[in-house]
């Protein structure tokens, strides 16, 4: 098996491709970050975007969010649905602007959509099922959301590799991302834990990416990555096409107070929260 490994700089590079957020978005994390954030300002600067403005309203008054009462301005988006769920909007509204709409590896832009909106919300669900509250719910919802949006950098700069991994991971029935290890020294978690350094998300997110399908001796297993990995697996069973390869490791999970069967027995409601959070798709 011929492999090319990637040097750290080719790295970079790659993940240079993907374009940056947008300015407001830029501002809307950097606002968020702060712990004494004026609400105010967070909604003069989104306000100064019409274009994310018209998403964020757009997403707000769908069954997502299920208001009982159409809401026509970001302060009034604010009020209703808070400061960090509405930064929550900001980003994936602006992640999924960042997707190319063409690739040459044959990858299904469709599919890869609806299956990281839908590990954003089995994330979300089981977050408020094991009692993840606040901020850290949020977290959830973009570290399932981006989970595998370094499979988008290898489709377009290493077509051929893309393709080459997915029929050997077939092939040999082992997991995709242990394959790209093998053919080019990193695997698409660790290249999309990368791409959420670029945007500055928060290093949790990133490691909750790079880490939930393995454990790793010299990093500490997060909550965050078990909800990240159970939510991938849930949606396997949902979305066929998605199936897991078993994971190297038994004892993924080990930090929650709830099993793969638990969530199993649970399985329509979590199909409720991945069909409303689909409403993203469109806007």
């Amino acid at each position: 098996m011929s492999t090319k490994t990637l040097s750290r700089q080719e790295v970079v590079e790659m993940v240079d491709q993907m374009p940056a957020f947008p300015e407001s978005v830029q501002q809307v994390l950097e606002l968020t970050g702060d712990i004494n954030c004026s609400p105010r300002d967070l909604v003069r600067v989104v306000e100064h975007d019409p274009v994310l403005t018209g998403r964020i309203l757009k997403v707000v008054n769908s069954a997502y969010f299920g208001l009982s009462r159409r809401i026509s301005s970001v302060k009034e988006a604010l009020a209703f649905i808070g400061l960090n769920t509405l930064k929550n909007v900001a980003l994936t509204v602006a992640a999924i602007g960042a997707l190319p709409k063409n690739n040459k590896a044959g990858m299904n832009m469709e599919s890869f959509l609806a299956h990281s909106l839908g590990v954003g919300a089995g994330c979300r669900w089981i977050g408020n099922r094991v009692g993840i509250e606040g901020r850290e719910i949020e977290r959830a919802f973009l570290a399932g959301m981006l989970h595998n949006f370094g499979s988008v950098l290898i489709a377009l700069q290493m077509p051929k590799i893309y393709r080459r991994a997915g029929v050997l991971a077939q092939a040999t029935q082992r997991p995709v991302f242990l394959v790209e290890r093998e053919l080019i020294g990193m695997d698409h978690f660790e290249i999309g834990g990368l791409v959420a350094d670029k945007w500055k998300l928060e290093s949790t997110i990133s490691e909750a990416i790079r880490y939930h399908r393995e454990i790793k001796s010299d990093v500490e297993r997060t909550q965050l990555m078990d909800v990240l990995w159970m939510s991938s697996r849930i949606l396997g069973e949902l979305q066929p096409s998605e199936k897991h390869v078993e994971d190297p490791h038994a004892d993924l999970g080990a930090t929650l107070s709830i099993t793969m069967e638990d969530l199993m027995a649970d399985l329509s409601s979590i199909e409720v929260a991945v069909e409303r959070v689909q409403i993203f798709r469109e806007v």
